[in-house]
Parts: C-alpha cells; sequence; structure tokens
C-alpha cells in the first residue's frame, strides 16, 4: 500500500489485520504500484480471517452487530454443521455452526462465520459470495454437493430471517 511518494508498506503495518493472506494480496498491490502497472485499489470489505485452532474459527465481512451499526437492514441465518451431510454422514467431531449474514435490501451476503472442522475451507466460498456480492437468489438455486460441509450454506441462507 502506498504510505507516502516513494514509501510502500505491507502487512501488519497497514492495520488491516495480521494475516500472511493480507500480507500477500498487498504485496501484490505494491508490487504493480511499484512497477507502474496501475493496480485495482485494496478493496478489504470481503477480508478472510481464520484462526486454525481445534475447532477452525473463520469470519469474513461483516458480523450481524457490525452491519445493524452501519445502518443496514440485516437478517441472518445459522445452521450446526453436525446437521449438514457431511455432518451427519461422519457423525461425532463435526460439531460447529455456520452463519451467514445478509443486507435485506441489496439481497446480497456481507458477512459470514464458519465454526468447525473445515471452517477456514467453507469459508472459500463465502469470501467469493461476499466480494463478488453475488445475489441472494442465486446461492438460493445453485446446487451444492453432497456430502458437504458447503450443504450448510445452502441451508443458512434458506434460514435468514430479520434481525
Amino acid at each position: 500500500m502506498r504510505a507516502a511518494d516513494g514509501v510502500w508498506a505491507i502487512g501488519d503495518a497497514t492495520g488491516h489485520g495480521a494475516f500472511t493472506h493480507v500480507s500477500m494480496y498487498e504485496a501484490r498491490i505494491a508490487g504493480d504500484d511499484i512497477l507502474g502497472r496501475r493496480p485495482d485499489p485494496a478493496d478489504y470489505r470481503a477480508l478472510p480471517r481464520v484462526t486454525f485452532t481445534d475447532p477452525e474459527v473463520a469470519s469474513v465481512g461483516l458480523s450481524t452487530r457490525q452491519a445493524v451499526e452501519r445502518g443496514l437492514r440485516v437478517g441472518a441465518g445459522a445452521v450446526s454443521l453436525a446437521s449438514t451431510s457431511r455432518g451427519f454422514v461422519h457423525g461425532p467431531g463435526n460439531e460447529g455452526v455456520l452463519k451467514v449474514v445478509a443486507d435485506l435490501d441489496a439481497r446480497y451476503l456481507v458477512g459470514a462465520t464458519a465454526v468447525g472442522v473445515s471452517g477456514g475451507e467453507v469459508l472459500g466460498f463465502l469470501a467469493v459470495a461476499v466480494h463478488a456480492r453475488v445475489p441472494l437468489t442465486t446461492l438460493r438455486s445453485m446446487i451444492y454437493a453432497y456430502p458437504t460441509f458447503h450443504r450448510g450454506i445452502e441451508s443458512a441462507i434458506q434460514a435468514i430471517e430479520p434481525v
């Protein structure tokens, strides 16, 4: 990120999250700028955050509270990962939760959280949905592979209710 003429910063110094993937993202932008390639401006609204604990804790975008504080008309839906086809097929050890946060007026996801086995992997799909502002109608009409934890996304979207 350009801090001043001839000065660039990436990683923790930018204040956008102490994650390797943030540093890599910013390094690409800074490198393009240094080489005169006119990079697209940084976009942090779909910044994925993953803590590789057991269970994994992963989130992207806004929490329900952050969305409400920004004045959005918010809806949220959640599902137990154990109730997904993958959780059901594989049984114990698949506890967790998948939650989505939607802007009900714009009709797309603004945030999501996945806590459980493969939470960071499930988050990849949700980061694309938040970043690309994929319409809820599109997310509702997709075919989700069976048996996967990703099927929980479909259930969480179907469960969206106003907050």
